[in-house]
């Protein structure tokens, strides 16, 4: 019996993006076969978020993952586990090595005084905004070239980046007068989740017990510490020399207690055992 084909829907972005959650996705099937034997591809053609939730919607593939909020929502069925242990929702902060001395001893509304930039369309931008933030938009072109560029001359004091993104930007930026902020990480509530179709509940309910297996068994821990990218946000995450800004997300209507599921699994197991269709 040839296996049953899941397709997943990718991004416009390198070959390797998203392969861990291609991981994570594939040893929550396997560790689930009584429920059929599924093989996964991508969908052939990259597109965007909002152009991915429509091809769940037509059901021309499967299962889709990206950050969460009230709409996607409200259309999609969200499996409402953190892929990304919450690590979406840290900023650290990109500056020129020369401004590092006016940031030490900084307080929030310090911070809040400094400029700041952000791509013009990224959800990011309407965050800081909301929060009191001195922060402008910038049509970013490949790469983030312009907001690398403005912290190298100074145009900026500061560009906020993903913790798990941020290192590999420094190394392609290396040409430049950039580094890390050593003193502070800007926290809000933003989370990863895979979502499927509205009516799938067979697939959501096969994608929980999967997590619950591999969360369980320690598998994925591994497979999230097998990322170099990942293992780096993390010793960013629990830096306990940085102060931490928290910040609110109007996108976002909760927080999740669980988002760092290495510290709370059992936590997380029992949640995802809750979410379970009888």
């Amino acid at each position: 019996m040839n296996a049953k084909e899941l397709v997943y829907t990718r991004a416009f972005a390198d070959d390797d993006y998203g392969s861990y959650h291609v991981a994570v996705l594939e040893a929550a099937l396997a560790a689930t076969k009584e429920f059929g034997e599924v093989s996964v591809k991508p969908h052939p053609h990259p597109m965007s978020q909002s152009r991915q939730l429509v091809t769940l919607l037509k059901d021309e593939a499967d299962v889709m993952w990206g950050v969460t909020d009230i709409e996607r929502e409200q259309r999609l069925l969200a499996i409402k586990f953190p892929l990304l242990k919450g690590y979406s929702g840290y900023r650290v902060l990109v500056i020129n090595p020369a401004k590092q001395s006016q940031f030490d001893k900084r307080t929030t509304d310090g911070i809040k005084q400094l400029t700041m930039v952000q791509g013009t369309d990224w959800p990011d931008l309407d965050v800081l905004k909301s929060n009191g933030y001195k922060v402008n938009g910038e049509d970013w072109s490949l790469w983030f070239q312009s907001m690398y560029a403005m912290v190298d001359k100074g145009l900026v004091d500061a560009f906020p980046r993903n913790i798990i993104e941020v290192h590999r930007g420094l190394e392609r930026h290396a040409d430049k007068a950039v580094t890390l902020e050593k003193n502070h990480l800007l926290f809000y509530p933003n989370y990863e989740f895979f979502f499927v179709n509205p009516n799938n509940f067979a697939l959501a309910n096969r994608l929980r017990i999967g997590l619950i297996r591999i969360l369980e068994s320690g598998e994925l821990e591994a497979i999230f510490n097998s990322f170099d990218a990942h293992r780096k946000a993390q010793t960013i995450a629990d830096d306990h020399k940085r102060q931490i800004h928290i910040l609110d997300n109007p996108t976002m209507s909760y927080v999740l207690p669980y988002a760092r599921w290495d510290k709370q699994t059992d936590l997380a197991i029992n949640t995802l055992k809750q979410m379970l269709y009888q």
